[in-house]
């Protein structure tokens, strides 16, 4: 419900300053705005009211929203208007010019409102990246599909053609839209040239995480024992291989590779002494995982919060509540996951006194732990603190700081659709309709997260509606500055056929991502 009324939310705002920007330049030319509307009203509004020569109202189906302007041949393919005589308040008696700025006003505002709204976060709460440098300082740790097409675990890379991002989130999507990648490996530089075809494999199998930062060892820990249990015991951890201690856990996995369908001497930590358990590597290159035993994330509690609540649950039932910080049981701080998970083992069935921090405000809430010991939460991190970098910016810094944001935004959409145009990458299939979105939105109402958002949407949307797609603004555009150029229009025949060929295209891409969205919004939850 949260991530559905956030995506509205961000929708409407978009929607709405995107037509106000068709708006107002319309009536500064004197144009007469028939309807302005917020999502479409195919059929009939939830609400309507008419002001003057405008009817305002909101439609039933979220995909947009529009301004109808007399004498223009739009969305509404209204073309018995355009019969009669041109009258001076309707578009198409406007010189070509203005009708060039009419049409380009909702895209200014969509670029001024990102302009806007990375300013005011840059003043308020700063601006914040996730170092590269810093992520990468002891190199990478790549999937299977990643080492496949020729990253190794301890890579660092240095640049994309030319260029070093100092804001990882844009490295790792840079490796799929670059070509040229300059890898840092063993000391030595190595490039790296990926096809189309090994970024599909990325892209469909792994995703932007294909690339992370290396893990050490010491962050993950046996949670669960299987049936077949060789030896091992809750709260162990894997440190070595055949007499090797490794730091990374990506070391331990590369090693573990290499003896598929083997068997292996596992160094294993136990309250800080070392054991050694002869165990059985699948074809996989996995040493038990899932089978004899479960890894988990030893989360840092410090930086962490409540996200989920299990209905029923231990939490429910003694007051636990979405973004409390458990700080510690009985008195004793739980500074991370491991140490949580060993304390409520020792306590089943027992009144155990949880320490809460909740807006700044110590608690603690009393009750009785089952014999599972669980409480029925999931955590979030607040943020990778270990990698973010803030900086608190001046009015002078962050406006153009906010200009040079808002760019690399727009670039970064340029590439996606080359991207998503060569077929060998599959990223056609990754494209998303407010449905899939919203399914990714976080389920906690978060206005940082949010605001940023809504820029980033903001963006996107000024280029989607730049492209020359007949019923887009850039579609109007381009036929606009044909006309400026050649002194030439077409016929209100053509012109019909081309918009409705038009919303032929974007009815059909629409009913092929939202179908796909929906499908697989049913699948996650019923299958």
């Amino acid at each position: 419900m949260i991530q559905t009324a956030q995506i509205l939310f961000i929708l409407s705002v978009l929607v709405i300053l995107h037509e106000f920007g068709h708006y107002l330049t319309a009536k500064m030319f004197k144009v007469r705005v028939e309807k302005f509307y917020l999502f479409m009203d195919a059929g009939f509004s939830i609400v309507k009211k008419k002001i003057g020569d405008t009817e305002w109202g909101i439609g039933w189906l979220p995909i947009g929203g529009y301004v109808k302007l007399s004498g223009m041949m739009d969305e509404s393919m209204d073309e018995e208007q355009l019969k009669g005589e041109p009258q001076p308040w309707e578009f198409r008696s406007k010189p070509a010019w203005q009708r060039l700025i009419i049409m380009l006003g909702g895209i200014v505002v969509n670029i001024l409102l990102a302009w806007l709204i990375f300013t005011v976060m840059y003043i308020t709460v700063g601006k914040k990246i996730i170092s590269t440098d810093e992520l990468q300082k002891n190199g990478l740790a790549f999937g299977e599909v990643g080492q496949n097409v020729g990253f190794k675990n301890g890579d660092k890379i240095m640049s994309i053609d030319g260029k070093h991002h100092e804001d990882f989130k844009f490295m790792n999507m840079g490796v799929l839209f670059g070509d040229k990648i300059e890898i840092e490996r063993d000391g030595k530089k190595v490039e790296l040239l990926l096809t189309d075809e090994q970024k599909g494999e990325i892209i469909k199998k792994e995703g932007k995480g294909f690339v992370h930062a290396r893990f050490g060892m010491n962050e993950y820990f046996i949670d669960s024992i299987g049936k077949n249990n060789t030896g091992f015991e809750r709260f162990d951890e894997i440190v070595g291989v055949n007499g090797k201690r490794f730091v990374y856990s990506d070391e331990l996995s590369d090693a573990l590779r290499t003896h598929k369908n083997d068997s292996v001497n596992l160094i294993v930590l136990r309250n800080n002494v070392e054991v050694v358990l002869r165990t059985k590597v699948d074809s996989t290159g996995l040493a038990g995982v899932n089978q004899t035993y479960t890894l988990v994330p030893n989360e840092d509690l410090k930086n962490s919060f409540v996200s989920t609540i299990t209905k029923n649950s231990f939490a429910e039932k003694y007051g636990i509540e979405l973004k409390d910080e458990i700080t510690g049981i009985n008195g004793i701080k739980t500074e991370s996951y491991k140490s949580l998970k060993k304390i409520l083992s020792e306590n089943k069935g027992k009144e155990i006194t949880i320490n809460i921090l909740r807006k700044g405000k110590t608690l603690d809430l009393k009750g009785k732990l089952d014999k599972k010991e669980k409480l029925g939460i999931s955590f979030d991190q607040k943020e990778d603190k270990k990698y973010t970098i803030t900086e608190k910016l001046s009015l002078g810094e962050a406006f153009p700081e906010a200009v040079s944001q808002s760019w690399a935004l727009f670039k970064y959409n340029v590439q996606s659709l080359k991207l998503i145009a060569r077929p060998k990458t599959g990223a056609y299939a990754q494209v998303q309709s407010p449905i899939g979105i919203a399914s990714r939105l976080p389920d906690t109402w978060n206005w940082e997260f949010i605001w940023n958002f809504t820029a980033l949407f903001s963006i996107g949307l000024a280029f989607m509606n730049l492209l020359p797609i007949p019923g887009l603004d850039g579609g109007h555009a381009l036929f606009t500055i044909a006309e400026m150029i050649t002194g030439r229009t077409l016929s209100d025949k053509a012109m019909g056929y081309v918009q409705t060929a038009g919303m032929i295209i974007l009815l059909t891409l629409m009913a092929l991502t939202f179908g796909k969205d929906i499908y697989q919004l049913v699948a996650n939850k019923f299958f």
